[in-house]
């Protein structure tokens, strides 16, 4: 029975194996167990059974994939096998745009960050000059083109990540049978890199203790952005982790914060012990949940009804406060935590790194090396927020 469209798109592998669909003549639908579909054409030439690759779907239509198996088998019928060489007429009729919203596709069903989709969708948008162009076509001076004026700009970061961006399209082409190779890939350092700068962090007491008692000091808009700062302070967690940070994963009881993964860096749920002096700020917080405003399921509102605190609260209060961008940020809270619980010598490095979240960079110890350290961690974070304690009194 011949293929529709809602079938192809509804086409699914049987029992996590590769599952064949045809649509007759040879013209065959194979859903991989990887989620991907792909168009290929069963003919025998020479006596021997072969296999040609047509494109991927959906970039490649039932209605497209039909066309392209008539002329394949034209080819067959006068004598020529087009499978040898590779034909490469596919892909010469596969647009960048259909392509790269393809890849878009399989980043969000492999379960991406939502901040990482709107970025690769930003990218996306600044790429959109390539969209009507044959992807087979496209040499590395045509996306050079796009970051030159990015690089005249100053916009060093943008143009290095729009050349990835362009780069991963092209990979992900070359496995649907699209293209032979990634042009974008000879742009490595072809525009200018970026300076690569560490986030601005107070790494002396003094000075650290000097901070604490600012923020300590600051009532503006109702406290909540000298709660928010004092809780990052305390908890050593990164500013979206914080920020964002609801209702539902505090247990007060415990002294628990469970990261949900979809916000943590590294996509795996972190559970973060939690000080007295923690815990007393996020019970004052519950406390006065829904009195000035009405009640949020975010730990640290916005004015604006069902919305978090702004991404830009914690760096306007810090400027507020006398701080200039390169004295330090709230992320750079987790290098002054880091490097007082380090220089302490009484915590183990591994704890440490465990209370940032931060994953073994070396695969193999990270494959087996999984210990919590959440007693350690518990201690750990007390002994952190006695130390803020003393330096915010003296």
């Amino acid at each position: 029975m011949a293929l529709t469209d809602a079938a192809a798109r509804a086409a699914k592998p049987r029992d996590g194996k590769l599952t064949k669909f045809s649509d007759g003549a040879g013209l065959q639908l194979w859903a991989h167990p990887s989620g991907k579909r792909s168009w290929h054409l069963a003919f025998r030439f020479d006596g021997r059974q072969r296999s040609l690759t047509l494109g991927a779907h959906p970039s490649l239509s039932l209605k497209e994939a039909r066309r392209r198996a008539a002329a394949a088998r034209e080819r067959i019928a006068a004598g020529e096998d087009p499978s040898a060489p590779k034909a490469a007429s596919h892909a010469s009729a596969a647009l960048f745009g259909p392509v790269k919203d393809d890849w878009l596709k399989t980043l969000s069903r492999a379960g991406r960050a939502p901040a990482t989709l709107v970025k690769a969708d930003w990218l996306a948008g600044l790429a959109g000059a390539l969209d009507r162009r044959s992807i087979a076509e496209i040499r590395a001076p045509e996306i050079l083109a796009l970051l030159k004026p990015l690089e005249a700009a100053g916009h060093f970061e943008t143009a290095r990540r729009l050349r990835a961006f362009v780069s991963r399209v092209f990979r992900y082409a070359a496995a649907q049978g699209l293209v032979e190779a990634d042009p974008a890939a000879l742009l490595r350092g072809a525009v200018a890199s970026p300076k690569a700068t560490p986030r601005a962090a107070i790494v002396e007491r003094d000075g650290f203790a000097k901070l604490m008692r600012a923020i300590d000091a600051y009532d503006a808009r109702g406290g909540v952005v000298r709660d928010a700062l004092m809780l990052l302070a305390l908890t050593a967690a990164r500013p979206g982790e914080l920020r964002l940070a609801q209702w539902p994963e505090f247990d007060l009881e415990k002294g628990v914060w469970t990261v949900p993964a979809e916000r943590m860096k590294m996509r795996l749920p972190h559970r973060a012990p939690l000080a007295r002096q923690a815990l007393a700020i996020l019970e004052k917080l519950k406390r006065e949940d829904g009195q000035a405003r009405p009640p949020s399921p975010f730990v640290f509102p916005s004015y604006r009804v069902g919305r978090p605190l702004s991404e830009n609260a914690f760096t306007v209060a810090l400027r507020a406060m006398g701080y200039a961008k390169g004295e330090t940020t709230a992320h750079g809270f987790r290098s002054s935590f880091s490097t007082f619980a380090n220089e302490s010598g009484l915590w183990a490095f591994d704890a440490v790194e465990r209370a940032l979240a931060h994953q073994d960079r070396n695969d193999v110890r990270r494959a087996y090396h999984r210990a919590d350290y959440f007693e350690e961690r518990k201690r750990l974070m007390q002994w952190w927020a006695d130390e803020l304690e003393m330096m915010i009194r003296t």
